[in-house]
């Protein structure tokens, strides 16, 4: 049995464990058996808490395979951390696979919390794309349903950004995402600019598919449309469950500011897996 809580991040949710309660577990097994809708608890991903010797964030998608971060994912970290009394402080820093972000909470009741997210890299090899050219920006993509003008860099884990006036179907995300080109999947981020200040952002996620809710997507999206002139370096992103606000610093950083809500806590009656 394992003690865990479940939080969501603008509908984006999570399975969060202390990784004390965890030892001993194949992660990437756990992840596919609680985060099952049909057999499990049902959630997005799984988010271990490791406490020694730093703290760190570890990862896993719905389907096993282990990410190097998740924007949502960090926020609702963070109110798990605060909610337990690990971390009650303002501002720390939390480890991740894709380097050491930090938090900054901005409101306790209900939670608020602003992630610095580090600087994007356009550089094709940092996100395993095999197209010949250092960057994949502005590339024709075709799928069954036609042809998408694509734009992909890291931001925490890989991005790749289509803008439309209508989000298209699960079928063409999913052939996106899986497309040859990218050597470890991409996740893919169908922005709508609502006006240059607000963006309206559906991702269809690694490992996942379509999610309500993306932060390292959104903020992906907010590089990619600062970079076209498609809108200012601060934007408020709509989604179903709630908004984001991100912002590219002077100096490259990207910040996101967001909501994190606890939805139920309790034991893990484990099957063999």
């Amino acid at each position: 049995m394992i003690q865990f809580a479940k939080y969501h991040g603008c509908g984006n949710n999570f399975i969060i464990v202390k990784e004390e309660d965890a030892r001993g577990q194949d992660y990437s097994a756990l992840a596919q058996a609680v985060c099952s809708t049909a057999t499990g608890i049902g959630a997005d991903g799984l988010i271990i808490v490791r406490e020694d010797p730093q703290l760190e964030m570890v990862f896993y998608n719905m389907d096993g395979s282990r990410a190097p971060m998740c924007g949502n994912g960090i926020r609702c970290f963070a109110a798990y951390c605060f909610d337990n009394g690990i971390r009650t402080e303002k501002v720390y820093p939390v480890q991740t696979l894709a380097g050491e972000m930090i938090v900054n909470m901005m409101e306790t009741s209900p939670f608020l919390v602003k992630i610095s997210m580090g600087k994007p890299s356009f550089k094709s090899a940092d996100f395993g794309v095999l197209n010949g050219s250092e960057t994949f920006l502005d590339q024709q993509l075709e799928t069954t349903e036609g042809a998408f003008t694509v734009s992909s860099c890291f931001m925490g884990t890989v991005h790749t950004v289509v803008w439309v006036d209508e989000f298209p179907s699960e079928t063409a995300a999913g052939q996106l995402s899986n497309h040859p080109v990218f050597t470890e999947k991409t996740n893919v981020n169908f922005v709508k600019r609502i006006d240059s200040k607000t963006l309206a952002i559906k991702t269809y996620e690694r490992g996942v598919g379509f999610t309500f809710a993306c932060g390292t997507g959104a903020c992906a999206s907010l590089v990619m449309g600062l970079r076209q002139g498609k809108c200012e370096s601060k934007v408020t992103v709509r989604l179903p469950y709630g908004q984001l606000i991100i912002e590219q610093l002077p100096d490259g950083e990207v910040t996101m500011a967001g909501p994190a809500v606890r939805v139920a806590e309790g034991t893990y009656i484990q099957e063999e897996i």
